[in-house]
């Protein structure tokens, strides 16, 4: 089945590329790069790939988000935030 013009697949994105800290379900900490989010969704520029469904925190100066690893290809890595985030903070 053939996609509509009109039909978008995916919420707008906003480019952000700000530093993070990726801290997965065992409490080890990476630092990465969070290079867009969404409405409910954020993209990173990773150096070692997070696993797919995993739960994680990405710390944002000194906020925290709570977040689940949907897909990881690479250096990059995207999921969706477990909670509203005021993208403000992250842009």
């Amino acid at each position: 089945m053939a996609r509509r013009p009109t039909l978008k697949k995916r919420a707008p994105r906003v480019d952000v590329r700000r530093p993070v800290i990726l801290i997965n379900s065992d409490g080890d900490a990476s630092e990465a790069v969070i290079l867009d989010v969404s409405s409910g969704g954020f993209r990173l520029s990773v150096e070692e790939s997070p696993r797919i469904g995993e739960f994680v925190t990405l710390q944002v100066e000194r906020e925290r988000f709570l977040a689940q690893i949907r897909w990881a290809l690479g250096s990059e890595a995207g999921g969706v935030f477990l909670e509203p985030v005021d993208h403000s903070s992250l842009e």
